[in-house]
């Protein structure tokens, strides 16, 4: 298992050197010389004589908590997050393909702003390369069966938002002039099922490095696999991968500024956030986060209308009723 997850993890970064302290793994078993110019740390020395030594090389190197590969918890929770990422991918992969087929001839270009890992998915810019709102990409796939119980909409009609993302992107607004938007596409997907989905050799590597103490940049690995997957260069999920796509293609979008969102968010805050009717919300449920929810019928606007918007009143007149919250 050792050296064939040393193997994934080579073929997924290329020729990039390996994160710190699989690059030790790669040099005990004999594949990767010790780097020229400066040599080893003597920590690093030491550990790398620890690998050597020992009956379980992955574990020593990564600082692996004893029985992790046993820990069906840890492996849920991690398919579960490369789930939710993949979808994450597929759809903003779709959404490309949707603003091509009916904007991307126009004047308007949309400029991809992952890269950044911040709040923001894309910008939209006018013909002159000019921002003219901002836009974060969210997946909706995963139903609230009790809200109309706790929060009085039916669970087909209720997205979750979390109340931070609405603030974030309207400080972000208020400090640029420059509406931010939420693009939600609902598709009945659970992210852990499509985790369970991923082949087995990719939800041990993400395992590991989870569970490790030593290794830095996991969320950069964490893509890499993702992206890998998204590209179809695993042959084993090539069907789900198809699935999804297909499914996205015909999935529902809406959008919702964050202005509009952030007006209801006062108006129903004591309707619509749950959390703030619960004492001590957070030590019952932990890791849950705050969110606003909002109905997807009546809170949120589809977006071909939007887009039907932008070429009746042009951007101008689009931009002046996101920040003012009109959708």
């Amino acid at each position: 298992m050792d050296d064939e997850l040393v193997a994934l993890l080579r073929n997924l970064l290329g020729q990039d050197p390996l994160p710190k302290p699989f690059d030790l793994l790669e040099i005990a078993r004999g594949r990767a010389r010790e780097p020229g110019g400066p040599k080893l740390s003597p920590a690093a020395k030491r550990l790398l004589a620890e690998i050597v030594g020992s009956r379980r090389p992955l574990e020593t190197a990564l600082g692996l908590p004893e029985g992790f590969r046993a820990d069906t918890k840890l492996r849920q929770r991690v398919q579960t997050m490369l789930g939710r990422l993949l979808l994450g991918v597929l759809a903003e992969r779709a959404f490309e393909s949707i603003y091509k087929s009916t904007l991307g001839t126009t004047e308007l270009a949309l400029e991809d702003a992952r890269g950044a890992r911040d709040d923001t998915d894309y910008r939209v810019l006018n013909g002159k390369g000019r921002p003219v709102f901002r836009i974060n990409i969210k997946f909706h796939g995963t139903l609230f069966q009790k809200a109309e119980e706790l929060v009085g909409l039916d669970p087909e009609d209720c997205f979750a938002l979390a109340t931070y993302k609405i603030k974030q992107g309207l400080d972000k607004q208020d400090k640029e002039f420059l509406p931010y938007v939420f693009i939600v596409v609902s598709c009945p997907v659970s992210a852990l099922d499509v985790g369970a989905a991923i082949p087995t050799e990719f939800v041990d590597l993400a395992c590991a490095v989870s569970a490790s103490r030593r290794v830095s940049g996991k969320r950069r690995l964490e893509e890499k696999i993702v992206d890998h997957l998204a590209a179809g260069r695993a042959r084993t999920f090539m069907r789900m991968l198809n699935e999804l796509t297909a499914k996205l293609s015909v999935a529902p979008w809406r959008i919702i500024s964050a202005r509009r969102a952030d007006n209801l968010l006062r108006q129903l805050l004591f309707e619509r956030v749950y959390a703030v009717r619960v004492r001590a919300f957070n030590r019952n449920y932990r890791n849950a986060e705050v969110d606003m929810h909002l109905s997807l019928a009546k809170d949120m606007t589809p977006l071909a209308g939007l887009l039907q918007e932008i070429g009746a009143i042009g951007l101008h007149g689009v931009a002046s009723k996101l920040e003012r919250g009109a959708f």
